[in-house]
């Protein structure tokens, strides 16, 4: 089986989550028999620092003057590699590559099939998907608003959510709130963080952080991920402006490698963003044993529902609430997280989201 994975991501200073999820799958499949091939925005971090020193990389340009070059890349992806699926992971990609698929099936011994995955919660209508042979979704939640809007047979759709290479984490020293820091030097209990880019509702954790001091004077806020200057700035100023500048710190943008030490680190990782189709730092969270807290809504809901955290209905007080309970309960906070871990072995791993994956691409080409 020969898999073509399309991607129009525009990063050119980092990575996201749908290029994390891409590296994962592509190496689970290769190790698995299956030959991958990546076609990305050329310049991109992704493309010239990630999958610089990898095998079928076709670089692809996808904006400004040279836009039309890109129907014929793409086409030549397709001629040179010979895909048996094309797989589409930014949907604004998929009427293009339709349209080049359908024209290259015409010159081919075998149409390749096609199918989307979906990786954020935009509910756009894409009639044309009808015609896709397979489409997957990483939550029931994108799923069932994604039907609403689009008419593709049930049959044709998957479910899949994301998974991880389980990384260690020590429960005996997790146990320990004054444990040795291994990203944060020095740093004390309680320590709560969110990751993400600074775009994802991080306004509304300063909001619960206002009520948490008025229960809990003593904690820190640390934000990780990257941000824009005016982001970062209107953050801060907000920080300031509520008394909050000694319980904030922003870490900017960390390597993935140094995900699990910053996670490991937390006393409980929280994400106040409404829309997150999935998130798999979450996930990562709910392995290094640190319970996760959020709103009901979005894929942190799928998620903890398997257990390891705490899922609020409400705003920022409600939020403010649920946390002062975690940090006042040290054994509910440990045993949310051995739940986290046990979740993330049971329903997350790498390995279940690859199987799933090659058993949807094995119905679909021999259907």
């Amino acid at each position: 089986m020969k898999i073509l994975y399309v991607s129009n991501a525009s990063n050119f200073v980092g990575i996201g989550g749908m290029e994390y999820h891409l590296l994962d799958i592509t190496t689970w499949l290769e190790k698995n028999g299956v030959e991958t091939a990546l076609a990305v925005r050329e310049g991109t971090f992704f493309q010239r620092t990630i999958l610089k020193d990898r095998a079928n990389v076709f670089p692809l340009s996808w904006t400004g003057k040279n836009k039309f070059r890109s129907f014929l890349q793409v086409g030549r992806a397709i001629r040179d590699f010979a895909p048996d699926i094309i797989s589409v992971n930014r949907e604004r990609d998929i009427i293009r590559i339709f349209l080049i698929a359908k024209f290259m099936g015409l010159f081919a011994k075998k149409r390749p099939k096609l199918v989307s995955v979906f990786h954020n919660a935009g509910w756009k209508r894409y009639f044309i998907l009808g015609r896709f042979d397979g489409v997957i979704f990483p939550t029931q939640f994108m799923k069932q608003g994604f039907l609403t809007k689009n008419r593709v047979a049930e049959a044709r759709t998957e479910v899949i959510y994301h998974g991880i290479d389980l990384f260690n984490a020590d429960l005996a020293g997790k146990r320990d709130p004054h444990r040795k820091r291994l990203f944060f030097k020095g740093m004390k209990f309680p320590l709560i963080g969110m990751i993400g880019e600074m775009r994802k509702n991080q306004t509304e954790l300063i909001d619960v952080a206002f009520h948490l001091k008025k229960k809990i004077a003593d904690f820190t806020m640390v934000l990780v991920g990257r941000g824009m200057e005016e982001e970062i700035k209107t953050l801060q100023d907000k920080i300031d402006r509520l008394g909050l500048s000694k319980n904030f710190m922003f870490t900017g943008r960390v390597e993935r490698e140094r995900i699990p030490d910053v996670l490991y680190d937390l006393d409980i990782s929280v994400t106040t963003n409404r829309e997150e189709p999935f998130g798999i730092v979450h996930i990562e969270s709910l392995a290094a044993y640190t319970p996760l807290v959020a709103y009901d809504s979005g894929g942190p809901m799928e998620i903890l529902q398997k257990g390891g955290g705490i899922l609020v209905p409400g705003g920022p007080e409600a939020m403010a609430d649920k946390l002062a309970t975690l940090i006042s309960d040290h054994e509910l906070r440990i045993s949310m997280g051995i739940a986290g871990r046990d979740a993330v072995e049971k329903y997350f791993s790498i390995d279940s989201m690859g199987r799933q994956h090659l058993n949807f691409y094995e119905r679909l080409l021999n259907n």
